[in-house]
């Protein structure tokens, strides 16, 4: 089974899938539900976070029925009202994450295999997220916190590194070593960036997680593990992902206080992938070749 198949999953449920603490983490009376959301017919979903109030934002893929193809928009799934969004005049929208103001960041595409540019959506206003020094670079925007902040990943210089965007100013972030690029995934209300690098190619490189935060870096390793994808990380610096065991096959994670809990009831591999302050999760698991959604929780059911 290839890694990147791997990924993807069906819903399953978990024990224990976070808390508050280390302690209550064991012993917490978690579960989860399968994910559902009513979608246009001929279209599926791929979420990428939620926010406190149990909004859900993320990619909508929708196939033509006459040619074939597929677009990717964004989607919004918020009070059991759901709604698709494409950034004026793109081909492509993937939103990345949503804040608990209902800012919505992420990427689009002007034509295809274009440059990535980073944008931003504010009570219904898009507005394409501007690099200073960097007018032309391809870029994203992967998470945004509550203070406004926002860091993604931008190509400079034939670099792949990733940026933080405070107060108007860029910093770039690449983790020491990392040939194959330096790729953030989020950022909390302290300013602690979590993500991934890779030491060399995609395909055969080692990729390794890590947080950073004025300019200091800490690796973030699961044990056993071959590599590690951290995703999100909320305001208690809880920290999730996803990370493939010494046998290839992957695993939800979570990372509490210093202590990993293993989060794979499924043994063909979990994902968890979105986080919110209440430590609600979303994932999926995969089985028996289909592809399912699931949403866990150790406080109210979202």
């Amino acid at each position: 089974m290839s890694r990147f198949r791997k990924i993807f999953s069906q819903a399953f449920v978990i024990c224990g899938v976070l808390s508050m603490s280390p302690a209550l983490f064991a012993q917490a009376q978690c579960g989860t539900q399968p994910l559902k959301i009513p979608l246009p017919a001929g279209s599926s979903i791929q979420p990428a976070d939620l926010d406190d109030k149990g909004g859900i934002v993320g990619t909508l893929t929708t196939l033509s029925p006459t040619t074939g193809t597929e677009s990717f928009t964004g989607f919004l799934f918020s009070q059991g009202v759901f709604t698709h969004f494409r950034f004026p005049g793109s081909l492509t929208t993937r939103p990345g994450d949503i804040n608990n103001h209902s800012v919505i960041v992420g990427s689009f595409t002007l034509a295809f295999n274009g440059p990535s540019h980073p944008f931003m959506v504010r009570n219904g206003v898009f507005t394409e997220i501007k690099l200073p020094g960097f007018p032309k670079a391809d870029a994203t925007a992967a998470g945004i916190n509550d203070l406004g902040d926002i860091t993604g990943v931008i190509t400079a210089n034939g670099v792949v590194q990733s940026y933080l965007l405070h107060q108007g100013k860029v910093t770039l972030i690449s983790f020491p070593g990392a040939a194959g690029g330096t790729f953030a995934r989020s950022i909390n209300n302290a300013g602690v960036i979590v993500g991934f690098f890779r030491s060399g190619p995609e395909s055969t490189a080692h990729a390794g997680g890590f947080t950073w935060k004025n300019g200091v870096f800490t690796t973030i390793e699961v044990p056993g593990s071959n590599d590690t994808f951290p995703s999100k990380i909320n305001d208690k610096g809880v920290i999730v992902g996803l990370d493939f065991d010494s046998q290839d096959v992957n695993r939800g994670f979570a990372l509490v206080d210093g202590k990993f809990f293993n989060l794979v009831p499924d043994p063909d591999g979990t994902d968890i992938f979105a986080l919110n302050n209440f430590n609600n999760v979303l994932g999926r698991t995969f089985s028996t070749g289909s592809v399912g959604l699931f949403k866990g929780f150790c406080s109210a059911v979202f």
